[in-house]
């Protein structure tokens, strides 16, 4: 694994504790002034909704990186080792087209609703909310065509039986 790629994988993993933490932190502050100080925040549950939506997709880019997608493994696990590891290839080439689709869409949507704002906040909400999509679908796509690349193609060591060379890198047709 290369230097920019820890890189990156450290990087969101901070940036998901940072959105954990800013969650948390939010919501206590908001009850603690509801509740205790009789006062409201009005930005609050604002900020919390968009900092969920953020958590949460890149929550699932990491899902890819850490192969923890949920999947039925009824057909998969019925195939010899070298049809399987084609079809898990043909899957994962099919999650790249899926989600470089969503970066390239969802960067067209962030430009197409510039101007509107979050209705507390008033912060850009293209940047805020909108931006989430193509981020953490580009974040996902990396994670993608690295598995891709390593001959990672199997979400789980269940799918892996008889394929020695998965971690290692080996090839599609090797069995």
């Amino acid at each position: 694994m290369g230097l920019g790629s820890r890189g990156v994988d450290r990087g969101a993993d901070a940036l998901l504790v940072g959105l954990y933490l800013a969650v948390v932190g939010v919501v206590l502050v908001a009850v603690f002034c509801r509740y205790v100080l009789n006062r409201s925040l009005a930005w609050s549950d604002e900020l919390v909704r968009y900092a969920f939506v953020w958590f949460t997709l890149l929550g699932g880019a990491v899902a890819v990186r850490e192969r923890a997608n949920i999947r039925v493994e009824l057909l998969v696990g019925r195939l010899p080792p070298r049809a399987r590891r084609v079809l898990e290839a043909l899957v994962l080439a099919g999650v790249c087209l899926f989600l470089a689709a969503c970066v390239g869409l969802g960067v067209a949507w962030v430009v197409t609703t510039r101007g509107a704002v979050t209705p507390a906040l008033q912060w850009p909400l293209n940047l805020l909310f909108y931006a989430s999509l193509p981020c953490a679908s580009a974040l996902a796509l990396f994670y993608a065509l690295r598995r891709f690349a390593r001959g990672e193609f199997a979400e789980s060591e269940l799918a892996e039986d008889g394929e020695e060379n998965a971690e290692s890198g080996g090839g599609l047709w090797e069995s």
